[in-house]
């Protein structure tokens, strides 16, 4: 895998939105890895965690597609940003399609928080996507309660570190199955956790609370879109999947058994076997129109 620090439409499968935000000014560069050749695959990762989550993952889709794992802003190795947001995100990744020259829509997915961060791209950018995966996540913005207490719990960040999240966060990663049978992914998830930066941290509790409501871009969505969820999601339960599936027109709706909100790390078989699938389904059927 070759990480790097840096700065055709397919018409019936290109998503298009009605009322895309307006574009924001370009942002630091995201450090991103990448491996295998052809249609560009870029898989966003979850909260708290950074692109090291898809490694496994992205070696399975390599051998059908060009899958590009970036560190969203201030994760990983990517800078914080000046003025954090989602949308401020959503223009991150553009930037790096635009670094990396990438004009033809891409397949873009997303995990919990990348799925935030895929919604707002959509809504942004719907012209640069070829095919949407949208998994642990959910279109709605944070009720006034939940908005709340994301600030509370920046002032629990910003006083005791990212050791709360330990505490708080870990336990609703993950599900009871996992919880009982997999120490190894629970302290993989640890691992990783701690290696977060407390700022960075608490930059993407604030974009989370202040985000935009993304449900009025679904049914406008027209690309092929892969929705999955884990059966035992406490943080994000599958009913906001559902929602979700009902909303986006031809959507298909996955549930894995026996995982809880980090499908791919808690139940790597299925998860892949369920991506793979249909990463191929979009490639072959993007072949076919290209060539009718």
């Amino acid at each position: 895998m070759n990480g790097t620090q840096g700065s055709r439409d397919w018409k019936r499968s290109a998503c298009r939105p009605r009322n895309p935000a307006a574009v924001m000014r370009k942002s630091e560069p995201l450090h991103y890895a990448q491996q295998g050749t052809g249609t560009p695959f870029m898989l966003l990762h979850a909260f708290p965690l950074s692109s090291a989550m898809w490694t496994r993952d992205a070696g399975h889709f390599a051998r059908a597609a060009r899958v590009i794992t970036p560190d969203l802003p201030g994760f990983g190795s990517s800078s914080r940003q000046p003025q954090p947001s989602i949308p401020a995100m959503a223009q991150a990744v553009a930037d790096l399609l635009d670094a990396l020259e990438i004009h033809e829509p891409v397949i873009l997915a997303g995990l919990s928080m990348g799925g935030y961060v895929a919604l707002e791209f959509m809504r942004q950018f719907p012209q640069r996507v070829k095919a949407l995966g949208l998994f642990s996540t959910k279109a709605a913005a944070d009720s006034p309660e939940q908005r709340e207490g994301r600030f509370t719990f920046i002032e629990r960040l910003r006083r005791e570190g990212v050791e709360v999240l330990l505490q708080t966060t870990l336990p609703k990663l993950v599900g009871a199955s996992t919880t009982a049978r997999r120490p190894a992914v629970i302290a993989e998830i640890e691992r990783s956790i701690r290696a977060a930066d407390r700022e960075g941290v608490m930059d993407a509790v604030r974009a989370m609370a202040e985000r935009s409501d993304s449900q009025p871009v679904l049914p406008t969505i027209s690309c092929p879109t892969l929705i999955i969820s884990g059966a035992e999601d406490a943080l994000i339960p599958p009913e906001e999947s559902e929602v979700m599936a009902r909303a986006i027109p031809g959507a298909q709706l996955q549930g894995i058994p026996e995982a809880g909100h980090l499908v791919n790390l808690e139940v790597p078989e299925a998860f892949q076997d369920l991506v793979a699938s249909w990463t191929r389904q979009v490639i072959e059927h993007s072949g076919i129109q290209g060539t009718g």
